[in-house]
């Protein structure tokens, strides 16, 4: 494009220097051409602007990310003339589209058109455009270029449900299913101070190990969440480059830990805030279809503060009867790290899922007693590291 304009450029310049140098009808002829072209190529971009159509189709305004959703796009020239050097630029922070690209240039003659029938993917939950972006066109010589924006097309995504086969730092006998006592010699279960008249059978030697003190096995009654998971409600930007796949993966731990706690007959209890506490008991697969469409639609907010949950959970009485806690954040905090040296010190294991892909260098050097760090980038694969 910048190689045709200095060359309209130079044509331009010459014309004028014959003018000078020659005159008559001919050299007049040249300059009016030259002056004519650039503004016949803005009037055929105007042209094609107005007479351009372009459709977009999704099967569904409401998907789930990482599932690939059927999407067609169409081109059409209805005109007279032929549209060259046509682009279609698409979405592609969040979403991908099979089998296009926005490298790829067609050129529709009169009556001709293009239909592409392929899948979109969205990567994070969210509410975001999707689809065609914008479409780039040229004129013949390539002298301009002119780019408008589509309307854009905004799509509901849902996070995704990962089904966790097993913990790797969690052993599910550890923790009392619905109406069953707790019956373990491992750490990954709730422990008491050790009183007199306690079994000898029930004291849990690695938690004694772990406090200096005597620990015994508690036993969960069938009223009582087995299970804790604390999650983060705070937006950690204002960008959606950085919020996005953040929140798209602290959910995605969420769902997994409690699906796979549900799955196991253990009751889950998830603690959060959106406008003031929230809490959800789960104990089956209605509670968790609820669930998962709570936190589907779940808002992250800038003005939720993190220390608000724990505040909240550490006011809870019934949190010290608990068989273990999961705490999903993306920021380890002070307040997170006294919540989890009281769980400690109390017996109640903890598992804090970071999700970050910085985390700070000296943290898994000051975790409190029975406390575990699992690091999760957003980007990550929950699998991978649950």
């Amino acid at each position: 494009m910048h190689r045709n304009r200095l060359i309209l450029l130079l044509l331009f310049v010459l014309s004028l220097v014959f003018i000078s140098l020659r005159g008559g009808s001919l050299s007049y002829g040249f300059f009016f051409l030259i002056i004519s072209v650039p503004l016949v190529s803005l009037i055929y971009l105007i042209y094609v602007f107005i007479t351009f159509k372009i459709y977009q189709e999704l099967a569904s305004r409401s998907i789930v990310a990482g599932e690939p959703t059927s999407f067609r796009f169409i081109l059409r020239n209805e005109n007279y003339f032929t549209y060259s050097g046509v682009r279609v630029l698409f979405h592609s922070d969040f979403s991908s589209i099979s089998g296009l690209s926005d490298l790829t240039e067609y050129e529709l003659r009169p009556g001709d058109g293009i239909s592409r029938e392929t899948t979109l993917t969205c990567r994070y939950r969210g509410s975001y455009s999707v689809g065609i972006k914008a479409v780039k066109i040229e004129d013949y010589l390539r002298l301009f270029s002119f780019t408008y924006k589509k309307n854009p097309l905004v799509v509901n995504v849902s996070p995704r449900l990962i089904r966790l086969e097993k913990l790797k730092s969690f052993d599910i006998s550890h923790v009392s299913p619905r109406q069953s006592p707790v019956l373990s010699s491992e750490r990954d279960f709730a422990v008491r101070d050790y009183v007199p008249g306690d079994s000898i059978r029930d004291i849990h030697w690695k938690a004694t190990a772990a406090l200096s003190r005597p620990m015994v096995r508690r036993h969960t009654g069938p009223e009582e969440p087995s299970v804790v998971i604390i999650t983060d409600p705070h937006r950690y930007s204002d960008e959606e480059l950085r919020y996005l796949p953040l929140e798209n993966k602290i959910l995605e731990t969420v769902l997994a830990l409690a699906l796979y706690f549900v799955n196991e007959s253990v009751t889950v209890r998830s603690v959060t805030r959106q406008n003031g506490p929230i809490g959800h008991v789960l104990e089956g697969s209605d509670s968790f279809d609820h669930f998962y469409s709570e936190m589907s639609s779940f808002a992250f907010r800038q003005d939720e503060d993190f220390r608000k949950v724990l505040l909240d959970v550490g006011n809870s009485p019934s949190l010290l009867n608990v068989s273990c806690v999961y705490m999903v954040t993306a920021d380890w905090t002070p307040e997170a790290y006294a919540l989890c040296d009281r769980l400690g010190r109390s017996g109640t294991p903890v598992t804090v899922c970071l999700v970050t892909d910085d985390p700070p260098a000296d943290i898994t050097d000051t975790l409190p007693a029975l406390t575990e760090l699992t690091v999760i980038p957003p980007e990550g694969d929950i699998a991978d590291f649950l």
